[in-house]
């Protein structure tokens, strides 16, 4: 089963991605800070991080650059999910090294195809 990490700080944001995650069979695993989610990521091999851009102690875009330097991690699809949904902070984040951008509020009918296509494309 593909490893799955949330890096989510607001408790209710975190809790929907859960448990969408969840009922699509998924066991993710869960951070609410930039420092929580390096330590997840010493520790377990993800295949696919889901995170949020305004987070306490490390913004989004600090983590993604610590993830995409590091050897152990760089290969892993990161997804910003944020509701920052305009072109140019999309553009910024997908420059910054993410592999798609997610408009918060999360489009319910569609996260579990998404999800998928994106594990799928990171296994190929």
């Amino acid at each position: 089963m593909p490893e799955i990490l949330i890096v989510e700080d607001n408790l209710l944001n975190l809790t929907i991605e859960m448990d969408l995650l969840k009922s699509f069979g998924y066991d993710p695993k869960k951070a609410k800070n930039g420092f929580e989610a390096l330590e997840i990521l010493n520790k377990t091999n993800i295949d696919l991080i889901l995170l949020d851009m305004e987070l306490p102690k490390m913004h989004g875009l600090e983590l993604l650059q610590k993830i995409k330097l590091n050897p152990e991690t760089r290969s892993i699809k990161v997804v910003a999910v944020t509701g920052y949904s305009d072109p140019e902070s999309k553009e910024k984040f997908l420059k910054a090294g993410c592999y798609a951008v997610l408009a918060k509020p999360i489009n319910f009918g569609d996260f579990g195809s998404y999800i998928e296509n994106f594990l799928t494309t990171a296994e190929s």
